[in-house]
């Protein structure tokens, strides 16, 4: 029932996002408040698979314009993420690096490896990686496109890496994002 309930919440979720149905509630997000408290919230979900985790930062904060909610959403599926598929006993570090103008998150995990040749289609809606993956953990397919539907949303770029040294999607967004400025334009 859990299942079909994330199923649904999931597929609602992408196609507001994808057609357009969310107007954005732009506002000033602390965006180290936000991280810290999501990881707070995860703490069940980290105890459960014996993992532990780290907030590292350049900053003590960082306000940003953006959607709170639509942030926390993406962080979300990030850390749950970071959390379904790191190994046993390990740790998800968070990491944001923040400048005058562009502020970068990245959510590493140290567990499974994603195949090189899978990463193009990471982001794309329904893709699960290694089918016996997918079953293991019961992941819709459209956790990691709707992130990539928020970052685009806010502006900014999602990216991911994945070897040995762990799993890492790195999210960059504008610290000064303006909805209304037209031709606001993907960060480099």
């Amino acid at each position: 029932a859990k299942r079909l309930e994330k199923l649904i919440e999931d597929l609602f979720g992408f196609t507001k996002l994808n057609y357009g149905k969310i107007s954005m509630k732009i506002s000033k997000v602390d965006i180290i408040k936000l991280l810290s408290q999501l990881l707070e919230e995860f703490y069940p979900n980290f105890e459960e698979k014996n993992l532990s985790y780290e907030l590292q930062s350049n900053v003590p904060a960082k306000v940003i314009s953006a959607d709170g909610n639509l942030l926390a959403r993406l962080f979300e599926n990030l850390v749950g993420n970071a959390i379904k598929y790191g190994a046993d006993g390990k740790r998800i570090l968070v990491r944001v690096h923040a400048t005058e103008q562009i502020v970068t998150v990245s959510v590493t995990n140290y567990g499974y490896v994603i195949p090189k040749d899978e990463l193009p289609m990471i982001f794309d809606k329904f893709y699960r990686v290694e089918q016996s993956r997918s079953t293991n953990t019961g992941g819709t397919g459209l956790g990691l496109a709707i992130a990539k539907n928020i970052v685009d949303m806010h502006g900014g770029t999602i990216g991911v890496t994945s070897d040995l040294n762990g799993t890492v999607f790195t999210v960059r967004l504008q610290v000064n994002f303006d909805i209304n400025k037209e031709n606001f334009g993907k960060l480099g």
